[in-house]
């Protein structure tokens, strides 16, 4: 794809971003640029991913769509962002929510998640917003969404310490992102990379242009 993308000012969408654990807004800002360049508005969506409660944090995501507006209202979420996603529709299947993106999303859980919280370390360092949606609840997406999973193949991270069965991202393994019915992208990045990526990026403005 072209590193040139074109504006689509016709569009009266929002996309509302959603980061992971441990993770801020600014590590969706490459992502929300290129977003923002094809003519879609841009918002993120900020909740504390290592403390609280998931519904917590998915009431919070119920708010922010109503106040958003415009004609449609599509989601990205970045791993726990997904789950987050996940349980908000569960709870509350919005008419205006459009097209879903889960980068990374561990939607069918996570081996690397389900071992760190077998030590003290792991479990301050997940904490109980990702313990409830990543190992406990497992929200899962509703049928019908039109719904991109994007999930990498590049091995670092904390799957090479344990022996995470290839392929994964270091975190999450493919296998652990599916979606019924969802389209699926493969990227050669790790976890965190994927958001860094261009190719993931012009997937994204695709998806959410009524492409790919």
């Amino acid at each position: 794809m072209s590193d040139r993308i074109q504006p689509n000012h016709r569009h009266a969408d929002t996309v509302i971003l959603l980061h992971g654990l441990g993770g801020t807004d600014w590590n969706l800002r490459y992502l929300g640029s290129r977003l923002e360049r094809s003519g879609l508005r841009v918002e993120y969506y900020r909740y504390p991913s290592r403390k609280g409660q998931l519904e917590d944090a998915a009431r919070g995501l119920v708010d922010q769509v109503e106040r958003a507006g415009g004609d449609r209202v599509h989601l990205v979420g970045h791993s726990l962002g997904g789950i987050v996603i996940a349980k908000m529709l569960e709870a509350d299947p919005s008419p205006n929510v459009g097209r879903l993106a889960l980068i990374g999303c561990p939607i069918g859980g996570s081996a690397a998640v389900e071992a760190l919280l077998k030590t003290r370390f792991g479990r301050s360092l997940i904490g109980p917003v990702a313990g409830e949606g990543i190992v406990e609840g497992r929200p899962r997406v509703p049928a019908g969404r039109e719904t991109l999973v994007v999930a990498g193949t590049l091995p670092l991270g904390v799957g090479l310490l344990i022996g995470l069965p290839r392929p994964h991202d270091g975190w999450i393994r493919v296998s652990e992102t599916h979606v019924d019915g969802a389209r699926v992208i493969l990227s050669r990045a790790w976890h965190f990379g994927m958001l860094f990526s261009r190719r993931v990026a012009d997937s994204l403005v695709a998806f959410f242009n009524g492409g790919l």
